[in-house]
């Protein structure tokens, strides 16, 4: 997992599931810190989910910020 420049982006309507994903490959997110799993793009225009400041996460900005512990959207998709 790495930092990243990115920006908000639209849940998926499965948002869930990437949560769900998101929190057993990085399991540290599930601490009370006041960062929310975010669903984003990239400044490269990688989809994924990553770490953001729940006041930036839910203001729906369009602004870049910098993204914690981004992991990229291929790497949380569900096994079927």
């Amino acid at each position: 997992m790495e930092n990243r420049i990115a920006r908000n982006r639209k849940s998926p309507a499965n948002e869930d599931i990437y949560i769900q994903q998101y929190l057993k490959q990085n399991p540290s997110a599930k601490k009370a810190d006041g960062l929310d799993i975010a669903a984003v793009i990239a400044k490269d225009g990688t989809r994924g989910h990553g770490l953001l400041s729940e006041e930036i996460n839910r203001s729906h900005d369009k602004k870049k910020h910098i993204v914690k512990d981004f992991i990229p959207d291929s790497k949380l998709k569900p096994k079927k």
